[in-house]
């Protein structure tokens, strides 16, 4: 019996693994061939629900618009974050090199980082494989991918005031055509 149970268990682990080396290695292939990603957004802290619209070129750009009245925007470009406020005028820098960011947007990093996931570290739900990776600068990331077509699907993170933030993409779209040019408004003090 002892000896049975064993076989099942080396049985059950080996097919776990291949499962999800499997599922890896689609997962890879598809954000190897992904340039770009123009999608919905809805975005989850301890504080507020925001909505908005966003765009990744991969390597290292993001812009997303908020929904709302302040007219919020998030630019991130060569290794800087930048918080927009329309309505005020106003514009904040924060660096990215150590951040989460410098992962997400680099697309070899984050390629790097889901194909050295420790097994242990890969979750299954209904519709998502979730995949914590290993950030070197000691940040925490989970990384969402869609069951179905293995497209990128979110993330979850801690924010710069230690607040846990989950962004989950909707509607996906990649490699689209597009003009924008990523940049800051002029706004003087």
């Amino acid at each position: 019996m002892i000896k049975f149970a064993t076989l099942l268990s080396v049985i059950f682990l080996f097919y776990s693994n291949t499962l999800f080396a499997n599922i890896t290695n689609k997962i890879v292939e598809k954000l190897s061939n992904t340039d770009n990603i123009y999608f919905n957004f809805e975005q989850i802290t301890s504080k507020q629900i925001e909505t908005g619209k966003c765009l990744i070129v991969f390597p290292g750009k993001l812009k997303c618009k908020y929904d709302g009245n302040e007219n919020k925007e998030i630019l991130i470009k060569k290794n800087s974050l930048y918080i927009i406020k329309h309505k005020f005028k106003r514009s904040y820098r924060y660096s990215t090199k150590k951040s989460v960011f410098n992962i997400i947007l680099d697309k070899s990093k984050l390629l790097e980082n889901i194909k050295l996931t420790d097994k242990s570290k890969i979750y299954e739900t209904e519709n998502q494989y979730s995949y914590e990776l290993n950030s070197t600068n000691g940040n925490f990331i989970k990384i969402f991918f869609n069951k179905t077509d293995k497209k990128l699907k979110g993330w979850e993170t801690i924010s710069y005031n230690q607040e846990i933030v989950i962004f989950n993409i909707l509607d996906s779209k990649t490699n689209i055509k597009f003009d924008e040019n990523f940049a800051l408004p002029n706004y003087k003090f």
